[in-house]
């Protein structure tokens, strides 16, 4: 996996930082409009691309806390549909603060496996090459509400982990940090009893944002989503995480010269 892209707070005010992990075909750019806005609230932030993490969900998630491994505190992993896969399986594997899990899939429903269907996926899957993103009537079962503008960032993406989430076996248990997922009200992939059935299953508190589909971090939407991310962050996270990143780091400067 390439070094993510910082994303610097204006006054950096945390010791954790957030790391945004994108879904499947999407690039780190569908994350910057969140990112910016949480930095202005004072948080660090990195933007991946886990289509460089070649591999499956567990392969990327490896990737994913490797490098969460070597940052100064444990991250908050933020991932959008199989991105919040991997943010599960990365916190079973390295440190984290805590995973927010943004329209995730669920593995083994029937419009995930639509995700194989179609000739050209199907014969990019059966030659192990990239899956291209999806078009005609898959983009809009798969992609939903994205806007238009915003289709440009997508990308071919791994077939391993397209595989992984047509069947069950893409599914991580529970993490023992603190979990949210995330789920618009009109979120044709994963309405919501299914969400509320995906977040008993992996131990999450739930969070809704009224009016948004399946990319509620993309849109006119994003703001409901950077609110309530930011307060459940305050409220579960607590004062010891959240310490002033001045202080903290002039206490490391001191040790340095000690």
């Amino acid at each position: 996996m390439q070094t993510p892209e910082p994303v610097h707070a204006e006054a950096a005010r945390y010791t954790t930082s957030l790391l945004f992990l994108p879904g499947l075909w999407a690039g780190p750019e569908l994350w910057r409009g969140v990112a910016t806005y949480l930095a202005h609230r004072g948080w660090e932030g990195g933007l991946a691309d886990l289509r460089t993490a070649t591999g499956d969900i567990a392969s990327r998630a490896q990737q994913v806390a490797d490098y969460a491994a070597g940052l100064p505190a444990p991250p908050v992993l933020i991932g959008h549909d199989a991105g919040g896969l991997v943010a599960l399986a990365a916190a079973r594997r390295g440190p984290s603060a805590a995973v927010v899990l943004v329209a995730p899939f669920a593995p083994g429903r029937a419009v995930e496996r639509a995700m194989t269907l179609g000739i050209a996926p199907l014969l990019a899957l059966l030659r192990r090459r990239p899956v291209p993103a999806p078009e005609g009537w898959r983009a809009a079962r798969l992609l939903g509400d994205l806007p238009g503008a915003a289709r440009v960032q997508l990308g071919a993406d791994d077939p391993a982990a397209i595989w992984d989430l047509t069947s069950h076996r893409a599914l991580v248990p529970a993490v023992k940090v603190p979990t949210l997922l995330v789920v618009g009200d009109r979120d044709p992939l994963l309405p919501l009893p299914a969400a509320r059935a995906l977040a008993a299953t992996v131990s999450a508190e739930e969070g809704v944002v009224e009016g948004a589909g399946h990319w509620p971090h993309v849109g006119p939407t994003w703001s409901a989503l950077v609110n309530l991310v930011h307060r459940w962050l305050i409220q579960r996270l607590g004062e010891p995480l959240l310490e002033r990143y001045a202080d903290a780091m002039a206490e490391r400067d001191a040790d340095d010269d000690a």
